[in-house]
Order: structure tokens, then sequence, then C-alpha cells
């Protein structure tokens, strides 16, 4: 990237840790180079992942006069970054660092990284940045740690790898660096409504295939009983697949009255990441999601009998 100037890098849909963390690690990295380097994303930061917030990120699509390069992070293909899409095309150059294994083909990259076996595309932008001879400041740290730890359940989910925990023990050799800190920032900072949501939807959770799918519901009414935004419902999945006997969880997240998301996870067979590609999703096999532009119903009448059958399924 030393030829490069004026790069614009872009998260998926919905960012989670990785994707923010990933791409603010980068951006801030590329700065500390005297890159001119913005994330382009047009939704607000979740609230748990605020401390981020180091005006890396960016709306305005004429931030940067000239685009030499358009960087895809943590996702693959132009249905990942909808709305983004003239932004992207903005860029001479156009790359994509990715961990995800499934790919799109409605796109064409001058240059890709995909690392299927990373645990998170962190682990893949602390490699980088090194190699770009980049500080790895305090403020990268808490990013990367951030992608890192989310992607992998605090690193207790099945993608976990050696590497993982080494790259996290290189961040604690980082002057100011604290895990708990940041640990607490991220999955403790949950307001009273949002309990309360939370427990109203798993209250009224479907079971199918024997007891084996769990399917939950977070609709804009329960959003406005509780005065709760929908980025406070995303550690709920996790407590569905916390039942006993549940191998797989879907939650669907009604964002409008026509517009679903569904967030999928698996324990340890079933591959949601083939059942979220039959509707244009993707992501890793125990962890995956889709969009549908219907309704909750329409949404749960196509998607569930898919994941019925992938629950059944024991390779």
């Amino acid at each position: 990237m030393d030829d490069l100037d004026g790069i614009l890098i872009f998260p998926h849909v919905n960012a989670d840790g990785d994707a923010i963390g990933s791409c603010t690690a980068l951006c801030l990295a590329l700065r500390s180079l005297g890159k001119s380097a913005y994330i382009m994303m047009k939704e607000p930061i979740p609230k748990n992942l605020d401390f981020l917030d180091f005006g890396c990120i960016t709306d305005n699509a004429s931030v940067l006069d000239e685009v030499q390069l358009s960087l895809m992070l943590d996702c693959n293909g132009l249905n990942r970054i909808p709305g983004r899409e003239a932004e992207w095309e903005r860029g001479r150059l156009k790359g994509c660092i990715d961990h995800h294994a499934t790919t799109s083909k409605d796109i064409r990259y001058d240059f890709k990284r995909i690392e299927p076996k990373a645990a998170a595309t962190g682990e893949i932008i602390y490699r980088l940045i090194k190699d770009l001879g980049a500080e790895i400041t305090l403020d990268i740290a808490n990013c990367i740690f951030t992608a890192i730890t989310t992607d992998t359940g605090n690193f207790q989910h099945t993608n976990t790898t050696s590497r993982s925990h080494e790259i996290a023990g290189h961040l604690y050799k980082v002057e100011g660096f604290n895990s708990k800190t940041i640990s607490a920032l991220i999955y403790d900072r949950r307001s009273k409504e949002a309990l309360q949501m939370e427990s109203a939807v798993l209250s009224d959770l479907e079971f199918f295939a024997g007891g084996k799918l769990a399917v939950g519901r977070v609709t804009q009414k329960i959003l406005t009983d509780y005065g709760c935004s929908m980025d406070e419902a995303d550690g709920i999945i996790q407590r569905m697949m916390s039942i006993d006997g549940v191998e797989g969880a879907c939650l669907f997240k009604e964002t409008d009255e026509n517009n679903v998301r569904a967030s999928l996870r698996g324990r340890s067979y079933v591959n949601m990441a083939k059942a979220a590609a039959v509707f244009g999703g993707g992501g890793h096999t125990l962890a995956a999601g889709c969009s549908f532009h219907k309704s909750l119903k329409e949404a749960s009448d196509l998607l569930i009998p898919v994941l019925i059958d992938a629950v059944n399924v024991r390779h």
C-alpha cells in the first residue's frame, strides 16, 4: 500500500465487533503511516461498540476527492454493503480481506485475502498492520481485541485457535491495554429496558425439530414497547443457544414491516452458512445470517423449513 492514498474501507451492513474493530484498527494504522483513510458506514455504531469511535467513520460520499483503493473488510460481495455501491465503485483498485468461506460472484477484486481458518478478520488485520510497519498503539490494540473477542464469543466458540490467544497475548504487551476494561464495555452495559426486552423475546420462543431448533423474533413493536434499539438485541441469540438440546437458533430482527434480518447459530454440526446462502446470505458454518425484503411472517415461512432440514441432517 506504499503507493496508495485515498482509501475507503467498507464493513458489512449491520457491522459487528469484528467488522468495526478490524476496519478501525486498519484505518488508524493507515493514518499513522500518512494515508488518507476513512470507513464508509451509513448506520450508527452499536452502543456497546461506541468506544471504538475514533473519528474514522463517515457517511459523506465526497470525503475524499480521489479514491485510489476501495477495501472490503469482513465481508465479500456487493450484497453485503447495500446503499454504498456507488462509493465502492469510486475506488481505482478494489480489494477484500475476509475470513468467511462464502464468496460472492457479483464483484471483481484486484486482490483479496480470504482466510476461512482465521477466527476473526481482526487476526488478519493484526498481521497486516505488523507487515505494514505500523505501531500497534493502545487504540489499535483495543480494536483488534474487540474484533477477536466478539467473533470468538469471548474465546469460547469452536473457531477459537491458538493464534487467537497468541495475538491476544501480544496485545497485553501494549502499554495501558486491559482486556477486562474492553470486555466490560462490550458485554456489561445492558440497560434495564434491554433486559426486559430480552425477557419478552425469550418468553415467546418457538421450538421445532423436537426442540433442536429455537426461533425468536425481535419486532418493531417489542422495541417500541421497551424503548430499545435493535443493536441491544445482539446478545439474545447466545441465550437461545444456551438452552439444553438446542442445536440451532434463529433470531429474526424486523427492521421495518417489509425488511427482516435473520441471525443464525449452530452448536456443533448444523451448517448455518449453507442455510443462509439459500437466501443470498452467508457467514461461518456455525454463525451466519441473511436478509429478506419481506414481512416477518413471509421470512419465517421461507427460512424455518430450511433450518429444520439443516438441524435434522447430521453428517
